[in-house]
């Protein structure tokens, strides 16, 4: 299927410069069923897309039509006929019209009347065509729109719009090569000759379209899905992106045709990069939902089951637990009681008086702004200095005869940083085991990323993804596996602390 897929592709793209992309998803589009909207300016080649695409089908009734402010229901769904009216009966008559189409191309559609417009709502809502008394059943299977404009919200047209599942911008050759090549070219045929084995008959259609129901969504594909929903239910820029509950399910539908046509039973990650033609509704909206997509998808990637931010931080828990474990992480200052209050030791050499003494500075007063006396061996007050240690660790001395300052610090018996030499056996055997324990979680965990890489990436390339967008996947896949990598590393560091 995939390989006779993008054979299809090649031949109706040919000589369509830069369109390939937009010819693919736009022939995805047609075998869902799901309405196609090119937006575009004028000379893009939208209806020449349109044309091309028909000729990949078994077309019995093929309409086209541009569309401006004038047209009448008349030119879209068929003249009244004259035998009726003598007969008192309002009847159109629609063959060679879009009620018995099987293909259509309204180009230029945001300009028809809202009589034509409504009509048309009804008619892709019901697949029915009121004609005077009658119901006729619709025949269109695959219907495709042009505007060189966006219709405007609260303009009545949002139903219309949101029938409209992929939604694709049609620009202008950007390669110079391509331009080139473009000038000297003959112009395109509007239709190709594609082989008979190629072409898509409709009883293979209605067969595809049963079959592809069947395509599953595995539970880390649905989880992404959620994930972007959530995010696009928030608003941006005093701006909502609103996308129907009818429109999600035919999306749903969209991305499994895309896996059935890649010969898959799965939808998978690449499938979902077809959102960012789906979800927008203005154009403003397209960077925040390519940006949305491409960060979601690469947050959750092959490891949506995965909680690689909770190992980190049962990490750095356990890695702070060691460090207090074996290190003094702040300075333990040697203290002293005196008069049941604890006090540290310090020297003041503030004056020749005062050379050489001890004080005893309260412990209570560190980290602290308020003045207050040092005592001495006998917890007796030296009133002579003023002592402040203004909210830090170093005493402020005022005082003496001489009326002098001095800075002292308490005496530290172990220096921040310095090892611990009262660790039991036991403590480094339970740390050493939580370490080990720890480090095996995160090599199991790359290694299921890594085993889902093997099994899945020859199944990222689809006929309907930009090549560039499954390697930049794979990149960021890779990236994920070298962070277990690092970490793993580190967890080496840790075991080698635990071991001193």
């Amino acid at each position: 299927m995939k390989k006779r897929i993008q054979t299809l592709i090649s031949a109706i793209s040919e000589n369509m410069y830069e369109r390939e992309h937009v010819i693919a998803l736009s022939l995805l589009a047609a075998i869902a069923g799901s309405n196609t909207f090119l937006y575009g300016a004028p000379g893009t080649a939208k209806s020449l897309i349109s044309r091309r695409i028909a000729s990949a089908f078994e077309v019995r009734s093929y309409f086209e039509y541009l569309m401006n402010r004038f047209s009448t229901p008349e030119e879209i769904f068929g003249p009244v006929s004259i035998k009726a009216l003598k007969q008192d009966q309002y009847l159109r008559k629609t063959e060679h019209y879009l009620p018995q189409a099987d293909f259509a191309f309204l180009d230029e559609i945001w300009k028809a009347s809202p009589a034509i417009l409504n009509t048309l709502l009804t008619l892709l809502n019901e697949k029915i065509f009121k004609n005077g008394e009658a119901i006729e059943k619709v025949l269109l299977k695959v219907l495709m729109s042009a505007s060189n404009e966006i219709p405007m919200e609260n303009q009545g047209l949002d139903a219309l719009y949101d029938r409209f599942i992929l939604r694709l911008v049609v620009k202008p050759i950007v390669k110079l090569e391509n331009f080139h090549a473009l000038l000297q070219a003959k112009p395109n045929s509007a239709k190709v000759e594609i082989a008979s084995d190629l072409v898509v008959k409709e009883s293979e259609l209605l067969l595809w379209r049963e079959q592809i129901y069947d395509v599953q969504f595995p539970d880390d594909i649905l989880k992404i899905i959620d994930a972007i929903k959530h995010k696009l239910d928030f608003i941006y820029d005093d701006h909502q992106i609103y996308v129907s509950d009818r429109r999600w399910q035919r999306i749903a539908y969209l991305l499994k045709t895309s896996a059935f046509l890649n010969d898959r039973n799965q939808v998978n990650l690449t499938d979902l990069f077809i959102l960012q033609y789906c979800l927008w509704n203005q154009i403003d909206d397209i960077a925040y939902i390519e940006k949305t997509l491409q960060e979601t998808i690469a947050d959750y990637g092959l490891n949506s089951d995965l909680d690689y931010d909770a190992l980190i931080q049962k990490k750095d828990l356990l890695e702070n637990k060691i460090l207090h474990t074996f290190y003094y992480m702040d300075d333990v200052y040697e203290s002293y009681l005196i008069k049941d209050k604890e006090y540290l030791k310090a020297i003041t050499n503030l004056d020749q008086h005062y050379k050489d003494k001890v004080l005893y500075l309260e412990l209570n007063k560190m980290d602290t702004k308020k003045d207050f006396f040092a005592v001495d061996e006998r917890g007796e007050e030296i009133r002579g200095i003023v002592c402040n240690f203004n909210g830090t660790r170093q005493c402020n001395l005022k005082g003496g005869y001489y009326g002098l300052e001095e800075v002292v610090t308490p005496y530290i018996k172990y220096e921040k940083g310095s090892k611990r030499n009262n660790v039991s056996a036991q403590e480094k055997y339970d740390l050493l085991h939580n370490v080990q324990e720890l480090k095996e979680q995160f090599e199991q965990e790359k290694k299921i990323i890594q085993q889902r890489l093997n099994e899945q990436s020859e199944q990222f390339y689809s006929v309907f993804i930009v090549k560039d967008e499954v390697t930049q996947l794979l990149r960021q896949v890779q990236e994920k596996i070298t962070r277990y990598d690092l970490q793993v590393s580190d967890m080496q560091r840790l075991e080698q602390l635990c071991k001193q």
